[in-house]
């Protein structure tokens, strides 16, 4: 289940969110996923004063979520609201933005502001389905996916639930199908599967290192590391899968196997001190 946000798509009476060259190339950018063109050309276009300035600051927002600053993109969309309070896409963001930054509290708030709006786009659904998953409300956040999912099937599938029996299985599955000269090194190491990430899992108490919708972790010091770094470590090493994380990435179920053996391969990497551009060619991705 992707979350990524599509643009402003202004209502006709809008005068507001005029559209002109400058925003749909930038759109463009991001449809091809340049996030980092697409911030040069909005500083460019605000340099020059050119473009429609409530559009860049959506746009700035988008592609700031979409590389992992939701510092940043939290600012920008507050930028929009402060002119447009009712664009239900930022509304929408602006939560998302929040629910990154583990501000869970406010976030909610954003995500019922985002919901209540005539217009609410299906992607608020999905926010709210989040922060209740925080909550531990898991049926009451299906709900909210299997909204998003009945109001945007393309973009939101139903996620596929696996019992933590079956789940723990398909780790299995993927672990013996490591490449040979890694399988024996996953015996050192332990897999835990958690619905969710913890906050405890924060390095040094700083929410900014792990998002709260990430798929996979390696905990610990890696194995090129070990020697240097003996008598310093705090926490056991540990592979961590969050299955409610990866369920919502899935389209199936045949693809929710293969995220489960596509983050446990690459945290595994991590644990053996492999860079990530390293892993398509040792066979870990």
């Amino acid at each position: 289940m992707e979350l990524e946000p599509e643009g402003i798509v202004p209502p006709d009476t809008d005068q507001q969110a005029g559209r002109d060259a400058v925003v749909v190339r930038i759109e463009a950018m991001l449809e091809e996923e340049r996030y980092e063109d697409a911030l040069a050309a909005i500083d460019e276009a605000v340099a020059k004063g050119e473009g429609n300035q409530l559009d860049l600051n959506f746009l700035a927002g988008d592609a700031h979520l979409a590389v992992g600053n939701a510092v940043e993109a939290e600012r920008r969309f507050r930028a929009v609201l402060a002119q447009d309070p009712d664009c239900a896409s930022s509304r929408c963001w602006f939560a998302m933005a929040l629910y990154l930054q583990w501000r869970f509290a406010e976030a909610e708030r954003a995500a019922a502001a985002a919901r209540e709006l005539p217009d609410a786009i299906p992607d608020s659904h999905v926010v709210q389905g989040l922060l209740l998953e925080r909550r531990g409300d898991f049926a009451a956040a299906d709900a909210c996916f299997d909204l998003a999912a009945a109001t945007a099937p393309e973009k939101y599938p139903k996620p596929h639930r696996f019992t933590r029996a079956e789940f723990d299985r398909e780790v299995r599955k993927a672990a013996r199908k490591l490449p040979r000269q890694f399988r024996q090194c996953l015996h050192r190491v332990p897999v835990v599967v958690q619905d969710l990430p913890h906050e405890s899992l924060v390095a040094d108490g700083g929410k900014a290192d792990l998002a709260p919708d990430i798929l996979g972790l390696f905990d610990g010091v890696s194995l090129p590391e070990t020697a240097e770094l003996a008598g310093l470590q705090t926490r056991p090493n540990t592979i961590y899968l969050f299955q409610r994380n990866l369920e919502r990435l899935a389209q199936d179920e045949a693809d929710l196997v293969e995220q489960i053996r596509i983050t446990l391969w690459h945290e595994l990497g991590h644990y053996l001190g492999f860079e990530e551009e390293d892993m398509d060619d040792l066979g870990l991705a």
